[in-house]
């Protein structure tokens, strides 16, 4: 399978193709049972809905939705001096988070049209990224939801919600 994810473009081939005959190749072999895929029912479900968020991301970005939100929060912002434009832009991307399910998914859609924003509004680039970059890892210990290998751990049975919450 990594080969075939390697050279996918190459050989002209669909990457979610190859994992899903990767996956049935496992299973024939029986490397992987269904008893193995059920035991791990859970965590696949939260790699599908992930998956389904990441592609509901990308088409925003693809359809042009974050360049016009990106466009707006720019209008809105504008006058602003840029210490007040980035407190702002960091604040409002900390708070926005609870709309998505997970951290990666809020990167994907949200980290550039912010940076771009920031940058426009006067915001040294490198402090408008690192200041981004902060914020998306700080979602991953706000909920246990908040980052999506928290949901991993959890669902493993490695931690407890409460673990979770206490660490």
């Amino acid at each position: 399978m990594v080969g075939g994810w390697i050279f996918a473009d190459k050989l002209n081939m669909n990457v979610t193709s190859i994992a899903f005959a990767g996956l049935g190749l496992l299973l024939l072999t029986g490397v992987l049972t269904l008893e193995d895929l059920s035991t791990q029912g859970d965590t696949l479900i939260t790699f599908l809905w992930l998956a389904v968020l990441f592609a509901l991301s990308g088409q925003l970005n693809e359809l042009g939705f974050m360049g016009y939100a990106g466009q707006r929060l720019a209008e809105h912002m504008a006058g602003l001096s840029w210490p007040v434009t980035y407190v702002g832009l960091i604040v409002i991307y900390v708070a926005i988070h609870y709309m998505f399910v997970s951290q990666s998914s809020q990167v994907l859609a949200l980290l550039g049209v912010f940076l771009e924003v920031g940058i426009r509004g006067g915001v040294p680039a490198s402090l408008m990224a690192f200041g981004l970059l902060f914020a998306s890892s700080y979602f991953s210990v706000i909920t246990p939801q908040g980052g999506s290998q928290n949901v991993i751990f959890v669902g493993s049975g490695y931690l407890t919600q409460g673990a979770l919450y206490r660490l």
